[in-house]
């Protein structure tokens, strides 16, 4: 009998013809918040197809002392000693781009190694590129290996780049994993700014196939303030509280949140509050950041929170702030719009497609992040307009996303077609 998945929340139909994925990623942390908590967006697509029936096994960079194997929800990590990929967003430019340069070479050299010798135990049937950073090294493993190879991205960051030189060249890891011929990719992203970057680039667009996630709708649902978070953040009934949900990155620029807030306290907003549930390498940083803007009682860091948890969360904030450089149409914003909150985000790369200025939610220019403040202080002051576009986001956003089953049998059908016919599947877009 068929039950519904701990991890995904939904039942997939199992497989007949069960395959081996060696898949290769980048990133030493998958969770947006800490292990099995905040967004799980990378985490559905390897697990959802353990969930199928298939065998699943991802090589992995990870820090000193923690090399070795796990599981999870069944799939097997294989991690081994390698730096982050990523440099600090906010290091000066030169130091930046060197860092990221030579990151990336490091990686590209060693993970083929350890995926090869990785294949010659679990003989894979598939390779598959999670995150556009991995597609070099994954290239060069499926070519050793004589397999086919797919790629998973989920969104990218070229479409902000395209009309500015320099940040353009700077983007050279999706530049080069973009032109990296493959089966087929798997793209969690719409596809208006991505097919303007396929043209530049001259990319065959027949494998590519966008993938909006889905989102659980009785899970992410509209209610009342939730008691038990308000207690765990220890702030007044009456308190306007902002929120930001996800991992504690540099690259998350949640420093624009916090000093929003302060420039809300500054306009005598005292009650204004800011939640940040989540983990990660930055909450130093910004803890540090708080306390120079003189808000540290009013910035909150209650943790990581699981995934099923995280409604509750959605639904006791007044505003659901993001506040990227890259897009803000990621699953936070889409699951806080499911739970009927108002979203403040920042309008870069394909934001503007989830998040509708003034019907789903308020849109912030880059240019007038400044504004930030202004622009919270006039919502605290009005919550019938914050429930409207609440109200409004709901039903736009999920008949925007689709559910989370529809989603994953998707993409898992497209991964066992490429493996089982070894041949380039054709993608769903016309020309």
């Amino acid at each position: 009998m068929s039950e519904q998945h701990e991890v995904l929340g939904v039942t997939l139909r199992r497989t007949e013809r069960p395959m081996t994925v060696l898949g290769l990623v980048a990133w030493r942390s998958l969770w947006s918040m800490g292990k099995g908590a905040g967004a799980s967006a990378f985490m559905r697509s390897p697990v959802a197809l353990a969930a199928a029936g298939h065998r699943v096994h991802l090589i992995q960079p990870c820090a000193a002392g923690e090399e070795g194997e796990a599981e999870y929800a069944g799939v097997r990590f294989h991690k081994y000693r390698s730096p982050e990929i990523l440099s600090n967003p906010q290091l000066p430019l030169p130091v930046r781009l060197w860092e990221r340069a030579w990151r990336y070479g490091y990686y590209q050299l060693t993970a083929p190694r350890r995926a090869v010798q990785l294949a010659r135990r679990i003989t894979p049937d598939l390779v598959v590129a999670y995150g556009i950073m991995t597609t070099p090294a994954a290239r060069t493993t499926a070519r050793r290996l004589g397999l086919p190879l797919a790629a998973r991205y989920f969104g990218n960051t070229l479409s902000l780049a395209l009309h500015k030189p320099l940040s353009w060249q700077g983007n050279f890891m999706e530049r080069i994993g973009f032109r990296i011929p493959v089966c087929a990719m798997v793209m969690t992203n719409d596809s208006s700014p991505a097919l303007e970057v396929f043209r530049r680039l001259g990319v065959d667009r027949r494998p590519v196939h966008f993938l909006r996630n889905g989102i659980p709708e009785e899970t992410f649902s509209p209610g009342p303030r939730s008691p038990e978070v308000i207690d765990r953040l220890g702030v007044s009934k009456t308190a306007f509280i902002l929120m930001c949900v996800t991992r504690l990155h540099s690259e998350k620029r949640l420093d624009r949140a916090i000093r929003a807030l302060a420039g809300l306290h500054q306009r005598g907003m005292t009650r204004a509050v800011l939640a940040l549930p989540g983990d990660g390498p930055e909450k130093p940083a910004l803890e540090r950041l708080a306390a120079e803007l003189g808000v540290t009682d009013h910035v909150h860091f209650p943790g990581p929170v699981p995934n099923r948890a995280l409604a509750a969360w959605y639904r006791t904030a007044d505003v659901v702030l993001s506040l990227l450089d890259r897009t803000n149409g990621g699953n936070p914003t889409c699951e806080a719009m499911a739970c009927g909150r108002c979203v403040v985000a920042l309008d870069v790369g394909t934001t503007n497609e989830v998040v509708k200025d003034g019907e789903t939610g308020v849109l912030v220019p880059p240019t007038k992040v400044d504004d930030l403040p202004r622009i919270l202080e006039a919502l605290a002051g009005d919550p019938d307009r914050r429930e409207a576009l609440g109200r409004r986001a709901r039903p736009f956003v999920l008949e925007l996303c689709g559910t989370v089953k529809e989603r994953l049998e998707r993409e898992i059908g497209i991964l066992e077609e490429v493996a089982h016919t070894r041949a380039v599947v054709p993608g769903n877009l016309e020309g």
